[in-house]
Order: C-alpha cells, then structure tokens, then sequence
C-alpha cells in the first residue's frame, strides 16, 4: 500500500507539536488526523474513519491516556508511543496497552519515520 493510502492519528496534548508532526508525515506522503484533548482522540475513534496506524504523545496526559491506547488496540490500530523521558515504567505501561513501540523525545526523523513504516506494515 503506497504511503498515501494510509492514515495516522496524531495525539499530542501541545498544537505546536501536532503541526510539526502533521507537516512531517504529510511531507512523506501520509494523511494525518489530529487530536489534543481526549475529547478529539474520542470522536475521532467513534467516527471510525479509516485510520491505519496512530502516534501518542503521552506528554501533559494523564493516566487516562492508556485507556485510549486501549481503545486502539481493541480497534487493531497499531502505535506508537512517545514519551518525553526515558523510563522503564513508561516503557512497560505502553507496550502492556498494546503500543508497538515506545520512542523518547527528542525524536530522529528519520528512526520514527523508519518506526512508522514498520507498525504500519506488520
């Protein structure tokens, strides 16, 4: 499936980064859709738009935030989480709720991309 064809939400509580990621990814020939409230990430989920892969910044979330991973998972939308800091209970909690892998900021553009294409094509 050419890169186009496939969807990523975008999940970050800051705009800014949701702008950067959003340029990134369409700049590499995906469409995104954007969320940065749990309300947004709700709808989106609940309009059940084709969305093939999602990117979740867990930054400025709270714990809530794994219950929408789940929600993910149930719907068999692979993941990745991104994490603002290195920690092994970060790293447990998001693979426990189904993400496919877990980055830590700042990111390399060219290892998420490589991420990405991977989740997507497994």
């Amino acid at each position: 499936m050419p890169d186009s064809a496939y969807t990523i939400l975008l999940v970050s509580h800051l705009p800014r980064n949701l702008q950067l990621l959003a340029e990134l990814l369409e700049k590499e020939g995906y469409t995104t859709r954007s969320a940065s409230s749990y309300g947004e990430f709700d709808r989106l989920l609940d309009q059940r738009l084709p969305i093939h892969g999602a990117l979740v910044d867990i930054a400025g979330f709270n714990a809530d935030i794994w219950m929408r991973c789940e929600r993910l998972r149930a719907a068999s939308i692979p993941f990745l989480v991104v994490s603002p800091q290195q920690s092994a209970a970060i790293q447990r909690a998001g693979l426990a709720h189904g993400a496919r892998s877990v980055m830590v900021k700042p990111l390399v553009v060219k290892e998420l991309i490589s991420v990405i294409k991977s989740i997507l094509e497994a």
